[in-house]
């Protein structure tokens, strides 16, 4: 046989090794993951669907300074992030969590009410009878006009319509007006 060449049966034996790059690109995408969760706030960190450890672990990368120890903190984060749920964690970055879809539902309300009329106002309350009509009216009211007591009152209407909203799912109310 020639020198450099091998029988078709040792290719075989080689197919169910991992493929070197492909091990290589995997790494490279859990650190840029958690490097990508350590800058998130921790608020929206622990939203995560991750367990105490992994959680545990970020927040210590996102508190490390650039220095030697950060790549042990770096490591143990891209293995535990490793054995993590990829399909749901990538589901919850991508804002398809169910707190992330009420937020963009009620959003989307505020921004209807708003340039709307008092029919879009009556359509969010019958479609949440749990929500606080009077307050969601004197915030629509507010938020109609001009200037800056107009967008603290579009504040407003957003954190009664995402008290309202999840009122009606039975689902705890985000705090925070949030600057959508």
């Amino acid at each position: 046989m020639a020198r450099g060449s091998r029988p078709v049966d040792e290719e075989v034996q080689y197919a169910d090794r991992p493929i070197r790059n492909d091990h290589h690109d995997d790494m490279l995408d859990l650190k840029a993951l958690a490097n990508r969760i350590a800058a998130m706030p921790q608020k929206e960190r622990r939203a995560l669907p991750l367990d105490e450890d992994t959680q545990g672990q970020l927040d210590l990368l996102a508190a490390s300074e650039p220095r030697p120890d950060r790549r042990r903190t770096l490591m143990r984060a891209k293995l535990l992030l490793g054995a993590a749920d990829q399909d749901a964690l990538q589901k919850a970055l991508a804002g398809s969590s169910p707190t992330a879809l009420r937020d963009r539902e009620t959003v989307y309300w505020r921004t209807r009410i708003v340039a709307g009329d008092d029919r879009d106002l009556q359509a969010f309350i019958e479609a949440y009878p749990d929500s606080d009509r009077q307050a969601l009216r004197t915030h629509a009211r507010d938020a109609r006009g001009a200037g800056p007591a107009a967008e603290r009152a579009a504040a407003r209407l957003l954190v009664a319509l995402r008290e309202g909203a999840a009122a009606g799912a039975g689902a705890p109310a985000t705090e925070g007006a949030g600057d959508d």
